[in-house]
């Protein structure tokens, strides 16, 4: 059997060996990020390349349908557009191709509308740099703990090449390295005291994607506890916290609020729980497990703030990153999708290199899962490459794909592949929660295993 940490071991010291590791690895990520932005599950950018033709045609983010987020990543793109309208012309940013409508029958996240090879690198590539920014990041807190360049180096590839973060941005180009990257940045604030900066980049990272407001108790009780000889100095930064979070959270919404828009800033939260508008009794009962999800999640997080202000035996830093890494996973549990586990891979970068390496096959699991859910799209992925550049047959890869959803009801190959990448990922997070508890897998299966009796029987 291959020894995972040998391999990983042998690796680092011939990066190490390297005059410039850091550099080597940050343009082979720059460079495999590249290769991989032709490749697009087509069903988000569709709608990004919709809401930048509604930023210019005058009707903003929420003017009329097809935007359905809070308006940070609207910014971002708004932004995009700008930029390409004065110093880039990208062209037509989609295209409706008639032979790939019968793909719109197989799935609701499917869509004949091909967005253009030009429009995907103006969407991926600042996402890409976010990506950088974010493992810079980890780059900078493990130096900043650890005070050794081979354990930050090592943290920044675990952020940069953990196919969760490349694919949810090379392929899927979703945003959900935003989050990942202002939650990070909150953290770093704290540990330097800075909490009303740390409250402004709070509110950016919760307005990305809500998971991270799961983790408001571990922050303040961090905060607390670092303060626990002055409690009313501990008390006015957790004011100055809050009073952050609030101007940051103004100045987002303002222009939102003064269109009357509000409202639509939140629908997908609603569209989320599928207890507003449920179009099926399924939609209404996933909903509502969602909902109970987050309930218990809830406690877990009050429980994790708990258990950090309350301890003071250990690193309280460390035990704010293990109270982080802890409410993540439990917050990402349901779904397991693999845009939104992002959010997760810093702090279980950190944990690996810092305290525990026997986490590493969860980041292996969370990987594989990864590659095996955004795939199962297999023949869509390709679809701009066929359409924009005539390197593959439209008519085959519309065949391939219809072959991959034939079968028994649901029970198709492309169906099956999604289960098995939600199953991997999701047993990725439920590894950190095990590891968490005993140490790591091979104490969870001595836990397990029957125990022997004096005469040597089970």
């Amino acid at each position: 059997m291959v020894d995972v940490y040998e391999v990983a071991s042998r690796t680092m010291d011939r990066l190490m060996s390297m005059r410039h590791p850091l550099l080597f690895l940050i343009v082979v990520g720059i460079l495999l990020r590249l290769v991989i932005t032709p490749l697009s599950v087509v069903y988000d950018s569709e709608f990004w390349a919709l809401v930048v033709r509604n930023i210019e045609a005058g009707w903003g983010l929420y003017g009329v349908d097809g935007y359905y987020y809070t308006p940070v990543w609207g910014y971002f793109l708004g932004l995009s557009a700008a930029f390409q309208d004065l110093f880039m012309n990208i062209g037509e940013v989609a295209v409706k191709v008639v032979e790939l409508i019968p793909i719109e029958g197989l799935g609701l996240y499917f869509t004949s509308t091909i967005p253009s090879i030009s429009f995907l690198f103006a969407v991926k590539v600042p996402l890409f740099a976010l990506d950088l920014a974010a493992s810079l990041m980890i780059w900078y807190l493990i130096k900043d703990v650890t005070n050794s360049d081979r354990k930050a180096i090592a943290g920044f590839g675990l952020m940069f090449f953990s196919s969760v973060v490349f694919l949810s941005s090379g392929v899927i180009a979703m945003p959900d390295i935003v989050s990942a990257l202002f939650i990070l940045l909150t953290v770093i604030l704290l540990r330097k005291s800075h909490p009303f900066i740390a409250g402004m980049t709070f509110s950016v990272s919760v307005l990305s994607k809500f998971f991270p407001i799961f983790l408001l108790f571990v922050l303040v009780a961090y905060i607390l506890a670092n303060n626990r000889s002055d409690i009313r100095r501990g008390l006015v930064q957790v004011a100055s916290s809050a009073l952050g979070t609030m101007v940051m959270t103004m100045i987002l919404l303002a222009p939102q609020i003064m269109e009357g828009d509000l409202a639509e800033c939140f629908q997908f939260l609603s569209d989320r729980t599928g207890l507003a508008t449920a179009s099926s009794m399924f939609d209404t009962v996933t909903g509502a497990l969602r909902m109970l999800t987050y309930v218990l999640v809830l406690l877990g997080a009050v429980y994790a703030g708990y258990f950090v202000y309350k301890n003071k035996e250990n690193d309280l830093f460390e035990t704010l990153m293990k109270g982080c890494l802890l409410v993540m996973a439990l917050s990402l549990l349901y779904p397991p999708t693999t845009q939104y586990i992002v959010s997760l891979i810093p702090f279980l970068a950190f944990w690996i290199v810092v305290k525990n390496r026997n986490f590493f096959p969860a980041w292996i699991l969370l990987s594989c899962g990864a590659l095996v859910y955004v795939f199962a799209s297999n023949a869509v992925v390709l679809m701009p490459m066929g359409v924009w550049w005539n390197i593959f047959d439209v008519g085959h890869l519309l065949e391939i794909f219809q072959l991959s959803s034939s079968g028994m009801g649901v029970i198709t190959w492309r169906n099956v592949q999604f289960v098995i990448g939600g199953v991997l990922q999701c047993v990725g997070i439920i590894s950190v929660l095990l590891i968490m508890r005993y140490g790591g897998l091979s104490n969870l299966l001595e836990c397990i295993r029957p125990a022997k009796r004096n005469d040597g029987t089970s």
